[in-house]
């Protein structure tokens, strides 16, 4: 009797944890669900995660090049890209509209497009501008770095 008391007990144990552990997953995209809608740092977190992505390979001089010019080109980046949201909302918006307007979804659109070019050209500006400044062995680290994640066609 005592081993199945212990089989008893070991599964509810286990049960216990499962639940745990899904209302925890739960709980955790809710929360990254509820900051995403809300646009509370969302596009300031992705741009962290970009600009530590390209500054944790770099040393030295190359990662202060890196750094000021992230610095310099942030608040043009975070503009482009708040555009960029605040015209794909109003995309969005005209569609759900009970009447569709196709001057509001063609402007919304122009606008779009509009912001999703400004945003193009700093992030190219970004990396043209730490490229440009690399010592050469950050260049070559860098490409190196590409090589392994190129994938064949």
């Amino acid at each position: 009797m005592p081993t199945q008391q212990k089989i008893i007990y070991a599964v509810l144990a286990l049960s216990l944890a499962v639940n745990l552990f899904f209302i925890g997953a739960a709980g955790h995209t809710a929360m990254k669900w509820r900051a995403i809608k809300n646009d509370s740092g969302w596009i300031e977190t992705r741009l962290d995660r970009a600009e530590e992505s390209v500054i944790r390979h770099l040393d030295g001089e190359d990662a202060e090049l890196a750094q000021s010019v992230f610095e310099t080109r942030r608040p043009h980046l975070l503009l482009a890209l708040r555009e960029l949201r605040a015209a794909r909302n109003d995309f969005h918006a005209s569609l759900m509209a009970e009447t569709p307007d196709p001057q509001a979804i063609a402007a919304a659109l122009d606008r779009s497009q509009a912001a999703a070019k400004t945003l193009n050209e700093n992030l190219h500006g970004t990396v043209r501008d730490i490229g440009l400044g690399l010592s050469v062995e950050a260049r070559q680290k860098i490409a190196a770095h590409m090589q392994r994640r190129r994938y064949e066609d």
